[in-house]
């Protein structure tokens, strides 16, 4: 008798709360992914390149772009790259020659 309208079962109502939910869920897996896609994009040059230990500057930053950060560490300096979910550190000696990775991260 006191029924929200006729025809309607629990399971309807239930599917009505449930769009939103989900759609919100979806929302937040695209906005997600396209928030971390410049980071990931970054990492991927890096994996293409291979071993960076013993590869010049120039080639480095000739497949993955120009270093956002740059400072001096002793014999050399250290060049960073970052985006959005990845962040990369590499050394360099005095003659522009890396000599390894010092830090990376990459957001889960």
């Amino acid at each position: 008798m006191d029924r929200l309208c006729d025809g309607c079962d629990a399971f309807a109502v239930g599917g009505v709360l449930a769009v939103p939910f989900v759609g919100g869920l979806v929302i937040y897996a695209v906005i997600r992914a396209l928030v971390r896609a410049p980071g990931a994009s970054l990492q991927q040059k890096f994996v293409k390149l291979g071993t960076l230990k013993g590869r010049p500057e120039a080639d480095i930053v000739a497949a993955v772009g120009p270093p956002q950060s740059r400072g001096v560490a002793a014999g050399g300096y250290l060049l960073q790259w970052m985006a959005t979910g990845y962040h990369i550190a590499l050394r360099f000696d005095a003659q522009g020659i890396c000599q390894g990775v010092t830090h990376e991260f990459k957001s889960r």
